[in-house]
């Protein structure tokens, strides 16, 4: 049963997941809708105009290509969820679109919340439901053994997962400047944080199911990683929110890299949250700095998997060795949901034709309910750790 008896920290940490996951739940379903517009091969191209949309109304047509949207020069995908991050519902967005040889002006209004989108809010609401039991399952995870680093450990990741964006939704920046900053700081770098999931990820496994590295180690790899992002990261939160004018200009470089275009394609992380304007953070770089991102990530998630391997060889108790086996299978499976949201949000664009259903919003809602296989055997794993009796903390003082 959890207890309440914890830190206050963790009361801190844990009200701010609340707080995220509630804003970035509103902004979900009532920010802006859709612009109301496919994109062509080229995406920036206009291909079709969904009638009795925006974007109809503001007087696009098939053929225009969008430059800019609110100042913001449009010259790749991330740039657009940039723009729309600062979407507001009636207040007119300025569109820069190229009609030929003409260069037009029109003016965007939305209106209409997303919850008024029907069968296409459906993947939202899973995503929404996903997200909420993995919020009440770190609660209970982390409330129920304070003092275990893994206990701690899988809460944040599952706290982690429960809030994070890789592309912001259409207007959250612009939601977040309505809050005092006490509040949509915290909220803008809480979202973030997903960037440094995978730190998360190979600290919790070094621990679990029983310590695999030295302290000091441990220490290496987690402060490492969090002192070289975490800078960038806090300053492109902070643009994002009260500078948007600052990243409004072309990121040539930086989007046009290798790990850009596969990170947009393949997990959909906004590589813009690293982009800012201090000085020792130029557009070069940026770009080594997402090339290093990348390669951390591959390198921290294969190597926390493999170290789950290393434990369960090594395991003697019977229960928990099939226990941790049961979590291996189910890691083993988030590779086809990968592969299956990759299909999903990239089948028009790769292919051009109408997704199938099992790459549809149909596949999307099953795909999420799937996905919790993966902490609900996360948290079973943990808690039942916990019924052990056997501290994590205590194994690695012993260790170190």
């Amino acid at each position: 049963m959890p207890t309440w008896r914890a830190p206050s920290w963790m009361y801190l940490v844990a009200t701010v997941f609340i707080m995220t996951f509630l804003f970035n739940m509103r902004q979900e379903f009532w920010g802006p809708e859709n612009a109301g517009w496919v994109p062509g091969p080229n995406f920036f191209e206009v291909a079709r105009v969904l009638p009795s949309s925006a974007m109809e109304r503001a007087g696009a047509q098939p053929g225009d290509f969008l430059e800019t949207a609110d100042g913001y020069p449009l010259n790749g995908r991330a740039s657009w969820s940039l723009a729309r991050a600062s979407f507001e519902r009636g207040r007119p967005i300025h569109l820069q679109v190229r009609r030929g040889e003409q260069h037009l002006a029109l003016d965007l209004i939305i209106t209409t919340p997303v919850w008024q989108n029907g069968p296409q809010c459906y993947p939202a609401i899973a995503l929404q439901v996903a997200r909420f039991v993995m919020l009440l399952l770190a609660i209970l995870v982390a409330f129920g053994r304070p003092p275990q680093l893994s206990a701690c450990l899988a809460a944040l990741m599952l706290a982690i997962g429960s809030v994070a964006e890789g592309y912001p939704s259409s207007g959250w920046a612009a939601g977040l400047r309505h809050l005092p900053a006490v509040f949509a700081i915290p909220i803008g770098l809480a979202t973030a944080s997903c960037l440094l999931a995978p730190v998360v990820w190979l600290a919790f496994f070094a621990s679990f199911p029983r310590p695999g590295l030295s302290q000091r180690l441990r220490w290496v790899l987690v402060v490492a990683p969090v002192v070289l992002f975490g800078i960038p990261i806090v300053a492109s939160v902070g643009a994002m929110i009260y500078a948007p004018s600052v990243l409004a200009r072309p990121w040539p470089l930086v989007l046009a890299a290798a790990p850009v275009r596969w990170l947009q394609d393949a997990v959909g992380v906004t590589p813009l949250l690293f982009l800012n304007d201090l000085p020792l953070y130029q557009p070069t770089t940026q770009a080594r700095f997402l090339q290093v991102w990348l390669a951390i990530t591959i390198v921290y998630f294969a190597g926390g998997f493999l170290m789950l391997v290393a434990s369960y060889r090594r395991l003697d108790d019977p229960q928990l060795r099939r226990r941790v086996g049961a979590l291996l299978l189910a890691l083993a499976g988030f590779a086809p949901i990968m592969v299956h949201n990759i299909f999903v949000r990239n089948w028009t664009g790769w292919f051009g034709t109408t997704p199938p259903a099992l790459f549809s919003w149909v596949g999307f809602v099953g795909e999420a309910f799937v996905f919790l296989c993966i902490p609900l055997t996360l948290v079973h794993c943990v808690r039942a750790d916990i019924s052990h009796g056997r501290d994590n903390k205590q194994g690695a003082a012993a260790r170190s």
